[in-house]
């Protein structure tokens, strides 16, 4: 399974606030059968 919209990059929008959560997410993120994650952050100007 694809994640095409996964804020999981640390301290960025949305994103948990440090690494440690960020590998909690992607373990996560496994455990539910994704295989692929497409890191989405917010671009300039965007909500």
């Amino acid at each position: 399974m694809y994640d095409l919209h996964c804020h999981i990059l640390p301290g960025i929008d949305d994103g948990p606030a440090g690494w440690s959560a960020a590998l909690d997410l992607a373990r996560v993120l496994v455990a539910e059968g994704v295989t692929f994650v497409a890191a989405t952050p917010h671009g300039p100007g965007s909500n």
